[in-house]
C-alpha cells in the first residue's frame, strides 16, 4: 500500500511539474488570457520560448460546442503559432492546445477570453 501511495504522488509531481513547464514555455497569446474583447476577435496567435510543433488546438465556446478553425498541423517546429477565426458570437471561448517540444516532450494548456 505504501509503494502505491509512493507511486501516486511521484506522478502526481510528475505531472504537476510539465504543466509548470509547459506554461513556463508560453510566452504570450493573442487574444491575452483573460481578455474582453470589444472588437472582434479575429486570430489565435501563441508565442513560445522555444521552437514547438503544435499538434492541436481546440476553440470552445462556454456551452462546451468546440467552434470550428481551420488548423493543419504542421511538421516544422516555431516559436509562433497564428490560426484565423471565424466571426464569434458574444461569449466566453477557451483555447485548448497541444504541442511537442524537440525532445518530443507533449506539453498542454488553455487561456480563455470574452468575445462582447
Amino acid at each position: 500500500m505504501m509503494k502505491i501511495r509512493q507511486s501516486l504522488v511521484a506522478l502526481t509531481m510528475f505531472l504537476a511539474s510539465s504543466q509548470l513547464f509547459a506554461h513556463g514555455m508560453m510566452e504570450g497569446t493573442y487574444p491575452k488570457d483573460g481578455a474582453e474583447m470589444m472588437e472582434p476577435a479575429d486570430r489565435i496567435e501563441m508565442n513560445f520560448e522555444k521552437p514547438m510543433r503544435l499538434m492541436k488546438i481546440e476553440l470552445e465556446s462556454s456551452d462546451g460546442n468546440t467552434v470550428n478553425i481551420d488548423f493543419d498541423r504542421s511538421s516544422d517546429a516555431t516559436t509562433h503559432f497564428k490560426t484565423m477565426l471565424p466571426q464569434l458570437s458574444p461569449d466566453t471561448y477557451e483555447v485548448h492546445w497541444k504541442a511537442m517540444g524537440q525532445d518530443g516532450h507533449l506539453m498542454k494548456g488553455s487561456f480563455s477570453f470574452m468575445q462582447h
